[in-house]
């Protein structure tokens, strides 16, 4: 069932490239847009039902997999186009080498019982709330008295795959989590392929992000699977806006980025931004470098604009929901100024952000990528958007630089790893290419990239074996045992009092267990999960904020306790 779930996730995207897809490009680059595409036309689909008013049964998903099985052969047939020969080769290759990182990131998760930390017990909560909704609920009632308007794209993908492979919720997180983490790499592999035309710096760097760097694999750590969702479907977006500026005349190219534009949208806003921010440094560079023959630059600017609006336009019943309740969302305050950095390593921001971006050999990493951009910068003029796109990145991950409200320094030091390792592959590639000219030998470039990417990831392979920090870790098997005892055991209705810490901007979570109480069991604990912050209702808010505040305070069974329990209506 497992298998027949992985196939059912990845029909949509076979059947856009039966029909729209290119048949003779790299194997890789078409498994990387097959992913996308699946996931685009999964999260397009549950907002039209939600727009609609349509649920989905079993009956009813049966029946759109068979729709597109049949969209799959009609375009096969329709197109008729022989693959070219000796490509099935570097397809089964491709296979091998995201089934070895996917086994690689499946290994790193190999101890977790449920999604990690504190994000992981409400994405449970909302794909739970969806599969019992059969589709995007209008609310997380009756758990929380929230509307639902968040970035939905992990959730909705995550429910289609639980309902085909029948799944447990938390185990089919994990597994399409660690798939989506491995899905980046070759997502990345597709930019790469795009910029510099050539497999190999693009291999470079999926290889270096699948195996060298702590980013994104430490996404993990913290149950980002909202973030990962983005990043798999923004490198894929960004190489199909390349596309659709050096051959504007495929429409296919303008549908397909249409669609992507909107699945990031919906997958997560801060992959959004950084989409925006490329596809505007894009188009603008497109019309810096083509001023001299504006009567062309100009319409071809013009369908990557109308390519990346009509995403948008797609997108835009579910982000006017997101506005519309993010403004009537009263955000509280605190005055603890270093909480996520408190939590996991008691250091400040800077040193924090520095973590973030190791190990030691990870900074070396910086150094080598910053060595590679300015020499591309200097080499060819072509790829200044990206490079611009990359110096952004790298600016606002500097704590104290420029404040890109509401993102932090840490949100860009964690997603920096993507230019990095692509501005590596270049440099070792091209370091290979000079080296080989130098000896009239051009299967030097190749074994020079080899050679260094192997080098690099066997400095770091070890150090990435136990990515999960163990401070992170809120559920061993005896809390495990603890929550199916609660599920078996208490009525619906029971009230649980947890211990309780602060989390971020005056929202308190639960320590351990505890904290899974309301996803896992649908109890309700006195802090359930820290996204009773997303409620409009700020007298709501207010209230479990002073519960998860006193409670952080208990320690034995005083004046206090007592008087929390009596307040809260607890019982358990």
């Amino acid at each position: 069932m497992i298998l027949l779930g992985c196939v059912a996730l990845l029909l949509p995207g076979l059947a856009w490239w039966a029909w729209l897809g290119k048949r003779k490009q790299d194997p890789l680059v078409t498994l990387a847009q097959v992913i996308g595409m699946s996931l685009t036309v999964i999260i397009l689909m549950a907002e039209a039902a939600f727009m609609l008013r349509i649920t989905f049964s079993m009956m009813g998903i049966v029946v759109i997999l068979a729709i597109f099985v049949g969209l799959v052969i009609i375009g096969m047939i329709k197109r008729g186009e022989r693959l070219p020969r000796g490509y099935y080769p570097y397809v089964w290759l491709g296979v091998l080498l995201f089934g070895g990182t996917l086994a690689w990131r499946l290994y790193q998760a190999r101890d977790l019982l449920l999604p990690n930390w504190v994000d992981g017990q409400h994405h449970f909560l909302i794909i739970r709330t969806i599969l019992e909704t059969g589709g995007l609920p209008q609310d997380l009632a009756p758990y929380l008295p929230v509307p639902f308007y968040y970035h939905y794209g992990f959730h909705s993908v995550t429910a289609f795959f639980v309902t085909i492979s029948g799944l447990e919720i938390g185990q089919a997180m994990l597994l399409l989590g660690q798939a989506l983490n491995a899905a980046v790499s070759l997502s990345a592999y597709a930019l790469g392929k795009a910029l510099w035309k050539d497999w190999r710096p693009a291999a470079a760097a999926a290889l270096l992000m699948s195996f060298a760097t702590r980013m994104p694999a430490y996404y993990l750590s913290w149950g980002r699977y909202t973030l990962i969702t983005g990043l798999v479907l923004l490198p894929v977006a960004m190489s199909m806006a390349i596309h659709v500026l050096r051959k504007p005349r495929r429409i296919a190219d303008m549908v397909t980025l249409a669609l992507l534009t909107a699945g990031v949208l919906l997958s997560h806003y801060f992959a959004a931004v950084l989409l925006a921010l490329f596809m505007v440094l894009l188009g603008v560079g497109q019309l810096i470098r083509r001023r001299r023959k504006l009567n062309q630059a100009i319409p071809d600017f013009t369908k990557l604009a109308l390519a990346a609006f009509s995403g948008l336009l797609l997108a835009s019943p579910w982000l006017w929901r997101m506005v519309r309740f993010s403004v009537l969302k009263t955000t509280l305050t605190s005055n603890v100024i270093n909480s996520v950095e408190d939590i996991l390593n008691g250091s400040g921001t800077g040193a924090y952000v520095w973590y973030l971006l190791g190990p030691e050999s990870n900074h070396w990493l910086l150094l080598v990528a910053g060595v590679g951009l300015v020499l591309a910068l200097l080499l060819k003029r072509k790829w200044v958007d990206f490079a611009v796109w990359s110096l952004v990145l790298a600016v606002f991950a500097i704590p104290g630089a420029i404040t890109f409200a509401p993102f932090r320094a840490d949100h860009f030091a964690i997603i920096i790893f993507l230019p990095v390792t692509l501005w590596v592959g270049w440099l070792f590639w091209q370091a290979g290419c000079w080296l080989g000219r130098l000896l009239k030998q051009r299967w030097v470039s190749t074994l020079v990239i080899i050679m260094l990417v192997v080098a690099w990831v066997a400095w770091d392979f070890p150090l990435n074996a136990d990515i999960v920090n163990p401070v992170t870790v809120l559920v061993t098997q005896a809390d495990l045992d603890a929550l199916e005892w609660v599920e078996e055991n208490t009525p619906r209705d029971a009230r649980f009092l947890i211990n309780t810490a602060h989390w971020l901007s005056g929202v308190y979570r639960g320590v351990d267990g505890g904290g899974w109480l309301l996803p896992y069991t649908g109890r309700w604990a006195i802090v359930p999960t820290v996204f009773y912050g997303f409620s409009p209702d700020a007298a709501y808010k207010q209230e479990v904020r002073r519960w998860g505040q006193e409670a952080s305070t208990l320690t034995t069974c005083d004046e206090a306790f007592w008087m929390l329990v009596e307040e809260a209506d607890v019982g358990w």
